[in-house]
């Protein structure tokens, strides 16, 4: 009787265990996910990257791509925006405003029409997007893939610009967006242990960067 007991008990415990460990894995999962873009994210799942985060750092992840669109899109006149007053909230209401115009630009990235395109990161008021690095968008030729790529691209950033006109409307501001598009070959991978980072380089990547900042 009493082993029966003793096995009844081990057996909750162990599906106690079990449950909380899918909870962690899928919240792992989850985070990464969030992180990095999914292609990636997927990368480090299928080898195993599942238990402990840190263990991104035990690979590095790369990708050489011939032909990748890049934009950096600056709203140029935010620094004379942003200023710390009591009135502001010693600028939190300055930083909550960005915060809803980047979050306005990501939510255009969920729409279908800009399926392949992927956010890179903001820099303070710079936001840098990509296209052609997902497997199943890469930019193959020069021709009417690279045209077709580069145009779902354009089109973001008018899209972008339409969100600030709306901002500006409600928000009685004047803020303008200056871009940098380039496209040519680029090199990914990510970067970091505990925060890990999805970046991409090149002389692509500086060019349009100047354009943005010229």
């Amino acid at each position: 009787m009493m082993t029966a007991r003793l096995d009844f008990l081990w057996q909750i415990q162990a599906t106690e265990e079990k449950r909380e460990m899918d909870a962690l894995q899928h919240s792992n999962k989850r985070i990464l996910f969030n992180l990095l873009p999914a292609h990636v994210a997927t990368h480090f799942l299928d080898n195993q990257f599942r238990s402990n985060m840190n263990t991104l750092s035990q690979e590095l992840y790369h990708q050489s791509y011939s032909r990748v669109g890049v934009v950096f899109a600056s709203i140029t006149n935010y620094h004379e925006f942003y200023m710390e007053l009591d009135g502001n909230n010693q600028g939190v209401e300055c930083l909550r405003l960005l915060n809803e115009i980047i979050a306005d630009f990501d939510e255009l990235l969920g729409e279908e029409r800009f399926r392949a395109i992927d956010k890179i990161k903001t820099v303070g008021s710079t936001y840098m997007a990509a296209v052609g690095l997902m497997p199943e968008y890469r930019i193959l030729d020069e021709g009417g893939s690279a045209a077709l790529h580069l145009s779902a691209l354009v089109e973001f950033v008018f899209a972008m610009r339409d969100k600030l006109v709306c901002i500006n409307d409600n928000s009685y501001n004047n803020f303008m967006l200056r871009v940098g598009i380039n496209i040519g070959p680029v090199v990914a991978g990510v970067i970091g242990a505990r925060k890990p980072q999805y970046d991409i380089w090149g002389n692509t990547v500086n060019v349009a960067s100047r354009m943005d900042s010229t």
